[in-house]
């Protein structure tokens, strides 16, 4: 299941939160490496069980003095700290915000760990506002967190032996960039509107005209967004003034993809302008860092004449296993244009609130791996590498 962590403002966190909380109940075709975890993320608030026995823990092979347990719904929960220091990070704790920043090279993982033992914790990479939600336990004062809450964010892969009850940690690399968060400030202002528009800001790379490309791109994004709403609210007209209603217009991204000379961006914009309830709406960015060149999906997926036909078939056999949760006859087919964002599993296409499902189905996604829908031995990502 998925959610947001906005380090700035928890109000928006959890307005936004609520439609994305959603999104599990169309979430399917996960490829997981560990028993209990995936590239999707676990409940925000678990509960867990004493291990029925040890899970033992190596870094590139090597075996590390320290042990993880499993929670009751099945995830492998490793100490945070411990994990962390084992890949050579550094652990710092805002006992205050109850708040775990966890430092590799160049990128800062912070973990927003919850109130009680069984509130599981929030990540969110390089200062970027929305994050996943993983299994999470404090244990005698130990935090223990889902192996994936680790090596999702700072470049590792872990690998499960199920017959030894190992996990061996490797490093995979991150690109060799640097992803920070702006925030734009709004020229129009009056006092029934909160704005909370942030983008990243990419660094670091080797070909500055490719660096100001990506950059360009996510700046005009976020202007855009925030123009295109300004305008709605002025034609609303400002709320009743005994009213206790307060306009909200918030962007938000979270880096989901980040290796191989590939940036994958998923961006979620968020408006209120009365009413029941609010809306939100997903886009996928994803760059080549040669080029600065967006990749849409029929470049990754060129190699297959036939992808499109591909994944409309994977994706009428998902809806039709929970066929309730969707509208009748509502899918289609995936468009040309096809909203997407990169993981390691491969490729997660979503839809927007109301395009296949009602209100409370979030906005579904559907994961879906190289191997289903290319020809054997293809990775699409090569063309991409330095």
């Amino acid at each position: 299941m998925k959610t947001t962590q906005n380090n700035t403002s928890k109000t928006h966190l959890k307005k936004i939160s609520a439609f994305l909380l959603a999104t599990t109940l169309a979430t399917v075709g996960t490829v997981a490496v560990l028993p209990g975890t995936s590239s999707t993320v676990q409940a925000a608030t678990t509960k867990a069980s004493t291990a029925k026995s040890a899970i033992h823990v190596q870094v590139e092979g090597k075996a590390i003095a320290t042990t993880g347990i499993v929670s009751a719904n099945g995830s492998s929960l490793l100490p945070l700290k411990a994990t962390a220091k084992a890949i050579g990070a550094t652990v710092t704790f805002n006992a205050k915000e109850k708040t775990v920043t966890v430092t590799k090279d160049k990128h800062k993982a912070s973990f927003a760990l919850g109130s009680g033992s069984d509130d599981g914790v929030f990540v969110t990479l390089d200062g970027s506002t929305i994050g996943d939600s993983y299994d999470a336990k404090i244990v005698n004062g130990t935090s223990y967190v889902a192996i994936k809450a680790v090596t999702d964010q700072l470049g590792y892969r872990a690998v499960w032996n199920g017959a030894t009850r190992t996990v061996n940690i490797t490093k995979e690399g991150l690109n060799n960039i640097e992803v920070t968060t702006t925030t734009l400030k709004p020229t129009k202002t009056n006092n029934y509107t909160e704005t909370n528009i942030k983008y990243p800001v990419v660094s670091g790379l080797d070909n500055a005209e490719a660096e100001a490309a990506i950059n360009k791109a996510f700046a005009a994004h976020a202007q855009t967004y925030l123009e295109k709403v300004q305008k709605q609210a002025k034609e609303f007209g400002a709320p009743p003034k005994d009213s206790v209603i307060t306009y909200e217009i918030d962007s938000g991204y979270k880096i989901t993809y980040n290796r191989n000379g590939v940036l994958s961006i998923l961006v979620t914009d968020y408006e209120y302008l009365g009413g029941a309830h609010g809306s939100s709406i997903q886009t996928g960015m994803t760059f080549s860092l040669k080029d600065g060149k967006q990749i849409q999906l029929g470049d990754l997926l060129k190699s297959n004449s036939n992808y499109r036909k591909d994944i409309d078939k994977i994706i009428n056999a998902q809806m039709k296993k929970n066929g309730d949760l969707y509208f009748k006859d509502s899918f289609k087919g995936i468009a040309a244009n096809q909203g997407y964002y990169l993981t390691d599993s491969g490729i997660t296409l979503f839809f927007q609130q109301y395009d296949i499902a009602p209100y409370a189905a979030g906005m579904p996604e559907f994961p879906i791996t190289f191997k289903q829908v290319l020809p054997s031995g293809v990775n699409p990502l090569d063309a991409y590498k330095a």
